[in-house]
């Protein structure tokens, strides 16, 4: 990494074919122009040469038939939200243009010297690449901080095209994008951002759709990392790649994809209607060095004791836990499929007898409260629960006497804020959420010099895009003077397994992770999504999918329209 000193804020050009775009990379630019000291200063335009007419039958004899059916279906029918034009005009207004052309050789695109010289005097520090195809030469380093440009599949398993394609015909459960500085050598362009998604393998649309909606944001966020940090990565050559090169898929792949397409739909529909989550907690003797230690610590469902709903239609989930002397105080979601709510439920576990007492209410609000995240701060005990859908992260009180939460104050105002998880650490407070757009996928940290606040966003949010090692699973713990933090892998479900990540760097502008150990559910179960450490024990939840009346008439209500979706 080079330190740079760009005090005076960031120049980019833009590389088009068109000054009409897709509303993606219309988003992606003015999500840029929000960034203070950022600014537009050319627009690179392909220039079009004029085009000699061709005899219809040379046409229909060069036509590529064999993929007829793909083209025709992306031509007419395949209609993704991104991909709706949008001008420019009003966005960049009164911008310098340079029309550009190229000289071809093989399948590489070169800008011409004068081209180049042009480019150069507006002294762009980066281009953002929206056109022409592929790029060599000295336009790659043009400007100080390179080209950059999308691929919005997982470099590391699918290069070439049609991108969030292949995840869904190779049964991929992960779905990848990146952002990247391109270099000299192709396909190895070094990475900006990069994220992984769950693949929605019932519809291509969607699946590209989310995969370029998280990455709207990237170029914004390594704007500010590097006039926060004043670095930028120099290095002339990135990770290689040994992803085979995908290429427009034939007839008979697409009439393959479209029956695959066809049945995963139909097993989407019909598992929303018959099939919902059921999740249970446990309490089983373990402390965080079984956990993290040589062998994979395996959970015995016989050595565990059970804590969970009588009904069916009801669930327990997200459980945290207090020790109190010999007891331990055990808080959690409980989750009705009737009203589609959650509270705020506590128990107390004996451990002499291993027994729990009836669970009761502890905090109730009008809207939807799960993740119960218990700390302790002086003398009182401090319940930061998730509170999406009301748009605020609420900060409560416990009163031990009651075992009844009183509210303190709003700790965040107008955020949506999943899986709130706070940690003291090196004399400050960090708080780790997920978006509430990207509940699976994006990672916030927003940190304050105390618990009164102000807290304010990290340098580097999102710090971390992956669906597989992002959201939170319960609080973060210190184990031999080193942080861990356990984070959900949904990759495959939600909350299908916990990995455990060993906190290298945390700062208010740095933040470095890595994992260290997986906890896969108890046999018998299909995932684990939250753990919790008080004293001998830890207390979790675990899931199985089962059929629920209220959810079924609730999701036939849906699918006629007859009912919103609901958290």
């Amino acid at each position: 990494m080079t330190v740079h000193d760009y005090s005076g804020g960031l120049k980019f050009a833009v590389m088009l074919n068109s000054i009409k775009v897709q509303k993606w990379q219309y988003e992606v630019i003015e999500s840029l122009l929000k960034v203070q000291g950022v600014e537009p200063v050319l627009i690179i335009l392909r220039d079009h040469e004029a085009v000699t007419k061709v005899p219809l039958w040379q046409k229909l004899i060069h036509y590529p038939w064999h993929q007829v059916l793909f083209k025709k279906y992306y031509q007419l029918i395949f209609r993704p939200e991104s991909f709706k034009p949008k001008v420019l005009d009003e966005l960049l207004k009164d911008l310098p243009v340079i029309k550009c052309r190229y000289l071809k050789k093989r399948t590489s695109e070169y800008f011409q010297d004068q081209d180049i010289d042009a480019i150069v005097q507006y002294k762009p520090d980066f281009i953002l690449k929206f056109g022409f195809g592929i790029i060599k030469g000295d336009i790659l380093t043009c400007a100080p901080l390179g080209v950059w440009s999308f691929h919005h599949s997982d470099e590391q398993k699918y290069r070439g095209v049609p991108p969030a394609f292949w995840e869904i015909i190779n049964n991929d459960f992960k779905t990848g994008a990146i952002l990247q500085r391109l270099t000299k050598k192709l396909d190895s362009g070094i990475i900006l951002r990069k994220g992984l998604f769950k693949t929605i393998n019932h519809s291509w649309k969607a699946n590209l759709d989310q995969a370029i909606s998280y990455s709207i944001n990237w170029p914004a966020d390594v704007c500010r990392e590097i006039l926060a940090q004043h670095t930028f990565p120099d290095q002339p050559e990135g990770v290689d790649t040994l992803a085979p090169l995908m290429k427009t898929p034939g007839n008979t792949t697409f009439l393959l994809f479209l029956l695959k397409l066809f049945f995963n739909k139909m097993g989407f529909h019909l598992n929303e209607i018959f099939r919902c989550e059921i999740w249970q907690t446990g309490v089983i003797k373990a402390r965080t060095a079984d956990i993290l230690g040589g062998l994979q610590y395996v959970i015995e469902p016989d050595e565990t004791d059970w804590l969970s709903a009588k009904d069916r239609n009801s669930y327990f989930a997200d459980g945290f836990a207090i020790r109190e002397h010999d007891r331990l105080l055990l808080f959690f979601e409980n989750y009705n499929y009737r009203n589609r709510k959650g509270n705020i439920s506590v128990s107390w576990f004996n451990e002499r007898e291993n027994t729990f007492s009836a669970p009761v209410s502890s905090l109730e609000e009008p809207w939807h409260l799960s993740y119960p995240f218990m700390f302790k701060s002086g003398n009182d005990f401090y319940c930061l629960p998730e509170s999406k859908s009301h748009g605020s992260l609420e900060l409560y009180r416990l009163e031990p006497s009651t075992l009844k939460m009183t509210r303190v104050r709003t700790l965040i105002e107008g955020i949506e804020a999943v899986d709130p998880t706070l940690v003291f650490h090196q004399n400050h407070w960090y708080l780790f959420f997920m978006s509430g757009d990207a509940t699976n996928v994006e990672l916030q940290i927003w940190h304050a010099e105390t618990l009164e606040g102000p807290f304010v966003p990290h340098a580097l949010n999102p710090v971390k895009s992956n669906v597989g090692n992002a959201r939170p699973a319960g609080p973060l713990f210190f184990l031999d003077r080193k942080l861990y933090r356990p984070a959900q892998d949904c990759s495959r479900t939600y909350g299908g397994r916990i990995i455990i990540n060993e906190v290298k760097i945390l700062t208010e502008d740095s933040f470095l992770e890595m994992a260290v150990g997986v906890l896969d559910p108890p046999k018998g179960f299909e995932g684990i999504h939250n753990l919790s450490f008080a004293g001998d024990y830890m207390y979790f939840d675990c899931k199985k999918m089962a059929f629920s009346s209220a959810n079924f008439f609730y999701q036939l209500k849906r699918k006629f329209g007859l009912a919103r979706k609901t958290a």
